[in-house]
């Protein structure tokens, strides 16, 4: 093969591989839906109700027809109208929570390997600008909210429990349809860390005696998780909710407001375990959120495992298999690599089917 037609080659491949990279970069950064609004933008609120309309929740995240919710007692309902400030719902029936027993099919080299193993946590806030009247004395502050301030002492948390934390208090304001889209990018960084978690912490905007409790003798506001049901990994993040959620009902019974389950992605196809946290609303005080966000993340240990100790839950084998997929096609792409660089070397396709069949001869023997 001639050196100009080897320059040819390899500057085929390498664009090649420069191109699939960027398609991947930007489809990890790139929302996988268009963006409606996700909340209330009138300062209202939505009263979710059951059939003989008895108040089931309230909330301002913006709600649609399929929406569910299942509640603290684990009822699960789905809502069949939204009219003015009312969703009507309808109950499917009791929902089975996550299994928090360590799972039977975990080998004993993959808890050897995971002794000493860091747990990596990541922590954000979409909108970075959310605040509490009571404390802050106004329910947002662009860039700076107290929303950050809830978002730190759940890492401090965490970070005094052995994990390791990486808390980004990146501003994406303005909060508008667009701030998902700004912080898709920090939550695709994050992920980057090899993280067991990701956490986009939030307030709600709703009366205070929404979230207010006692738990133990402290005034604290409850917390309520967020699925988005419009993305792949729908089934893979709600798992995990659900699994976090017995988890906290077990330690601080009551905490736990519910899960939402609403029309949007909220970012959640980026991983399998990703979740929206609700810590109280703007009518709290922020004290009390920060108490109730401390006790939440007391139960993680739960669904994660203590650092140094292999998960108590196992994903969906649905989100095993697309793990097998992003393997195969990572494989696929060195052995093309590989092969190209051998047949440029060789100068010859049977060429380089030798160098191949050699490699593969003496790793087998090798390993006789």
């Amino acid at each position: 093969m001639s050196k100009d037609r080897k320059v040819c080659f390899l500057s085929l491949i390498i664009a090649y591989i420069l191109m699939l990279t960027a398609f991947t970069a930007d489809a990890l950064a790139s929302p996988s839906e268009v963006k409606t609004p996700h909340e209330r933008t009138d300062k209202g609120y939505y009263t979710i109700v059951d059939e003989k309309q008895n108040i089931l929740h309230q909330t301002a995240h913006m709600l649609t027809k399929g929406d569910e919710l299942i509640t603290a007692d684990n009822m699960r309902y789905r809502i069949i109208e939204v009219k003015g400030d009312y969703a009507y719902s309808r109950l499917i029936g009791k929902e089975e929570m996550g299994n928090l027993s360590p799972s039977s099919e975990k080998s004993f080299l993959s808890r050897l390997l995971a002794q000493g193993e860091e747990k990596n946590i990541g922590i954000y806030h979409t909108h970075s600008d959310e605040s509490y009247v009571p404390s802050d004395g106004t329910e947002s502050i662009y860039g700076n909210g107290g929303i950050l301030k809830v978002g730190k002492v759940f890492a401090e948390k965490l970070k005094e429990m052995g994990y390791q934390v990486h808390h980004s208090t990146r501003s994406h304001d303005p909060h508008d349809v667009n701030a998902y889209y700004r912080s898709r990018r920090t939550a695709a960084q994050l992920l980057q860390k090899n993280l067991s978690a990701l956490f986009d912490i939030h307030r709600d905007a709703v009366p205070p005696q929404v979230y207010a409790a006692n738990i133990k003798g402290q005034e604290i506001t409850k917390v309520k998780f967020v699925v988005g049901r419009t993305n792949p990994r729908y089934q893979s993040n709600l798992e995990f909710a659900k699994q976090v959620k017995a988890a906290v009902d077990k330690t601080h019974p009551g905490l736990v407001q519910g899960i939402l389950i609403a029309k949007s992605d909220f970012n959640q196809d980026l991983a399998p375990r990703t979740l929206l946290v609700e810590v109280g609303a703007h009518t709290n005080s922020r004290e009390a959120a920060e108490r109730g966000v401390a006790m939440f993340a007391e139960a993680l240990p739960k669904v994660l495992g203590s650092p140094g100790t292999p998960p108590s839950t196992e994903l969906p084998d649905a989100e095993n298999r697309g793990s097998g997929w992003t393997i195969f096609w990572l494989v696929l792409l060195v052995t093309a690599a590989a092969f190209a660089y051998l047949y440029v070397n060789t100068g010859s396709l049977e060429g380089a089917l030798d160098q191949l069949r050699n490699l593969y001869g003496r790793l087998l023997k090798r390993k006789g």
